[in-house]
């Protein structure tokens, strides 16, 4: 837990730091179907999901956007594309730092003990636990992150 929070915390200003990076206009450019604000939404909907999935969890149920998994969450991210429609640069990012701070108290404030704890949550073979929760959100930032970076590169 200690080295966590420093690493999503670390992951999601990197990400800030490459959207405000990007030269304005192509913060609404496609990259593979996706834009950078896209992109930017889906992460702020992450962010909510897995605060609502770290609680399921605590109380020994599998989180609900799993039932999405069939469709690599496809109806969930389209739904947090919707949900967070601005297409202002400025504006989306201050929703994404308000959704990674609330998330950021919700597991400042948890116990340190329910981080690794097996609370029996079972995803096929896989057992999911709050660290691998939170895990699997600092790569989806980092992944995103070196993603328009390789791409803003090539705009050149």
């Amino acid at each position: 837990m200690d080295k966590m929070i420093p690493k999503l915390s670390q992951a999601a200003m990197n990400y800030r730091e490459c959207i405000l990076e990007l030269p304005e206009d192509a913060f609404l450019k496609p990259i593979n179907g996706w834009s950078p604000r896209d992109i930017t939404a889906h992460l702020i909907g992450w962010n909510r999901h897995t605060i609502t999935g770290c609680r399921q969890i605590r109380m020994g149920n599998l989180p609900s956007y799993f039932s999405d998994a069939p469709n690599d969450y496809k109806n969930i991210n389209d739904e947090s594309v919707a949900l967070y429609f601005s297409q202002d640069r400025d504006l989306l990012l201050a929703e994404l730092e308000t959704s990674y701070h609330s998330m950021e108290k919700f597991v400042q404030f948890m116990d340190p003990d329910d981080w690794t704890k097996d609370f029996g949550v079972r995803y096929g073979e896989h057992r999911i636990t709050i660290s691998n929760t939170i895990e699997a959100l600092i790569q989806d930032y980092d992944e995103h992150c070196q993603e328009i970076r390789t791409w803003s590169n090539n705009l050149t």
